[in-house]
């Protein structure tokens, strides 16, 4: 069965920040909420790209004002699994370097990708992913911030939860991304959130966060934190996927449209292609095809692209000025 890939390209000949809200049939109660984690997002990168930081440290502002916010599925915002805590993944990759950090299944990190950050550098390249109580030790030993599980459990989620207890096994995790949902599953977010970024050196960054999937098994990774899946940065290009975790992995997207950017493929077009691809050769347990979206940046644009109802992102440049917002189908 074809699908329908939402995309969109812009030129870009200097610095840019794209950044995603997550791709999903986002309700229309949430879109509001939506654009200004957005816009602050945005706002946090714009300042750090104006102080000269390196892509990797704005990524990771951006994705931790987006943790930050409330109103997606990562940090404070995050859905619950089926124990009813807040379960959380993050990584983040250095184009230059191809240094990355990755995060899962920790419980009392906030923000979850400034660990995944330290991660990149503190870990010496003998140690780049974490999990759980190992993710919290070493956030503790490196001063970070470390929470109690309950503040990051918001009452949105509470409620959802409660919901979703009593319906068990209703559905498949990749519903969680295509139209017509039941409310409980969707309003309120699917939204693993992620950036994009070129500084102002030409070096390219990605960084996704996440809560996963609505009463997920405790301990499920989807693709969030995996470089190559989730994210994926190189001295050519950087993408952020957000979607069907498990179909995301198998696919390796991100690093797919990469090694095409490598190759000398238009992103736009790869971007397209891997999507349709993805949608074609996976299936949920009822036929239906593999749902995502993605975000990507090389040396001459910038580019968005989704097969669900909807994706919340954002894009600016200091050419632009503008903070260009969209959360439609075009």
């Amino acid at each position: 069965m074809d699908v329908s890939v939402c995309s969109a390209a812009f030129p870009l000949d200097g610095p840019g920040i794209l950044v995603h809200g997550g791709a999903w049939d986002i309700p229309d109660e949430a879109l509001a909420d939506h654009r200004d984690g957005l816009r602050t997002a945005i706002e946090a990168g714009r300042a750090a790209l104006s102080e000269g930081q390196a892509a990797a440290d704005v990524a990771a502002e951006v994705v931790a004002a987006l943790e930050s916010h409330g109103a997606f599925d990562a940090g404070r915002g995050a859905m619950l699994n089926q124990e009813g805590r807040a379960q959380l993944d993050a990584g983040i990759m250095d184009g230059a370097s191809l240094s990355y950090g990755s995060v899962m299944a920790v419980e009392r990190l906030a923000n979850p990708i400034r660990v995944a950050r330290r991660l990149m550098d503190a870990g010496r390249g003998q140690v780049r992913m974490l999990a759980g109580r190992g993710a919290e030790q070493f956030a503790a030993a490196e001063g970070m911030s470390v929470v109690d599980n309950g503040d990051l459990v918001c009452e949105r989620e509470k409620s959802r939860y409660e919901k979703l207890s009593g319906e068990a096994g209703v559905y498949h995790t990749s519903q969680s991304f295509l139209p017509g949902v039941p409310e409980t599953q969707t309003s309120g977010g699917h939204d693993t959130v992620g950036c994009v970024v070129r500084d102002r050196d030409g070096r390219f960054a990605a960084a996704t966060s996440t809560g996963g999937t609505p009463f997920k098994p405790p301990g499920r990774i989807g693709d969030s934190p995996l470089p190559g899946a989730g994210f994926y940065a190189n001295e050519d290009a950087a993408v952020s996927s957000t979607g069907w975790g498990e179909a995301i992995a198998a696919v390796v997207l991100a690093h797919s449209v990469v090694r095409a950017v490598e190759e000398g493929t238009s992103l736009q077009n790869i971007a397209t292609s891997c999507l349709e691809d993805m949608h074609r050769k996976i299936q949920n347990p009822d036929g239906e095809g593999a749902c995502a979206g993605l975000i990507a940046v090389d040396r001459s644009e910038v580019v968005w692209a989704f097969t669900t109802p909807r994706m919340a992102r954002a894009f600016w440049t200091p050419a632009r000025g503008d903070v260009q917002i969209e959360i439609e189908r075009r």
